[in-house]
């Protein structure tokens, strides 16, 4: 067995016996919170046990290449050529995840339109527990996750919110756009076999972050901004990456791997004289789109956004007791009650 599975097996298996430990064991969360809340946009013990696990699978799974008995069985098979290189899977994972996150809006808009409400609306829903979904994170991919967890899981732990109430509001059409996000994940597997180790460690984790992002966020969570991110720079910056790995697991070519780096950065000093300026451009590229993806997300944010108040309509019958805000205005409009409170409160204080 090559000596590769060797090295990230026992790092995946220890990934997946924490998460699992979150499962089991209670309090544990609270003292890992801190460090997966600001990657994983609002950490919960679900979210936390989904992250370890799955970036141990990711990780155990980038090794199946290592295996030089597996890797010719695949270099042999007769398939197009395309289809046996890791690049070509990085591409599509790219291509498909923007198709899942982007569809995913699409139905959100459509949800609105079919309920009568506008497209920057936070959806709530009540009963059976509290599920809220938005344009700018949408938790309608959440909501067909959580049905199938729960056809595994006989018994889901408290602090694990798994969106199914929203279930039987959402459009059916997700649920076959939810089937893309197994294959998204595959394609990634796929594009992070035989990589060096910053490569592969960096691409299983952003894929992780990506994955979740897709099925708890939508394309303007941090975890998908940070999927995208992390493809793009495997797409633009690999270079370097495995240049880093050169430098940290070849002690022999130390020397000239540092100079080889120090020559790059020479290079990025003096790049508006350099005739490769398209070269550093390229390595700029992912870094450009994660501002550009940032700025679009504030963008539709303060776009939407009513400064003066909020806008609360409570339809179906739901009696909500109000008493304690500040509001300015009730009015019905046939089934819906349509309230307007102060700007004062913080919006996600109103969702408590």
């Amino acid at each position: 067995m090559n000596l590769k599975i060797n090295k990230y097996i026992p790092f995946g298996i220890i990934l997946i016996i924490l998460g699992g430990s979150l499962y089991f064991l209670s309090g544990i969360d609270q003292f890992i919170r801190p460090f997966t809340q600001p990657i994983l946009m609002g950490s919960s013990k679900g979210k936390d046990i989904l992250f370890f696990v799955l970036f141990g699978i990711t990780i155990i799974l980038s090794s199946i290449g290592d295996n030089e008995r597996i890797h010719n069985y695949l270099m042999n098979l007769s398939i197009p050529e395309k289809l046996k290189d890791k690049d070509f899977y990085l591409k599509l994972s790219l291509i498909l995840f923007l198709i899942t996150a982007i569809s995913g809006l699409a139905v959100e808009l459509y949800l609105r339109a079919s309920l009568g409400l506008n497209w920057n609306t936070i959806l709530v829903i009540m009963n059976p527990s509290l599920t809220s979904t938005s344009f700018l994170h949408s938790h309608l991919y959440k909501s067909i996750f959580g049905i199938i967890l729960g056809i595994f899981l006989s018994h889901i732990p408290a602090g694990i919110h798994t969106g199914s109430s929203l279930s039987s509001y959402a459009p059916s059409v997700i649920s076959l756009l939810f089937i893309l996000i197994p294959i998204t994940y595959i394609s990634m597997v796929l594009s992070n076999q035989r990589r060096k180790a910053a490569s592969r460690i960096l691409l299983a984790f952003t894929s992780t972050l990506g994955i979740i992002g897709l099925i708890d966020g939508g394309l303007f969570a941090t975890p998908a901004i940070g999927g995208i991110y992390g493809i793009l720079i495997l797409m633009y910056n690999e270079e370097i990456l495995d240049g880093i790995s050169d430098f940290i697991t070849e002690k022999d070519k130390r020397d000239g791997i540092k100079e080889k780096l120090n020559e790059e950065l020479r290079a990025i000093k003096s790049i508006f004289n350099n005739k490769n300026i398209k070269k550093y451009l390229k390595i700029a590229l992912p870094h450009i789109a994660l501002i550009l993806i940032i700025i679009l997300r504030f963008s539709v944010a303060f776009y939407g956004a009513c400064p003066d108040s909020y806008e609360l309509i409570i339809s179906n019958g739901h009696d909500l007791d109000l008493d304690e805000y500040d509001t300015l205005n009730i009015s019905e409009n046939g089934d819906r009650t349509v309230v307007h409170l102060s700007n004062q409160y913080n919006e996600m204080e109103l969702f408590k």
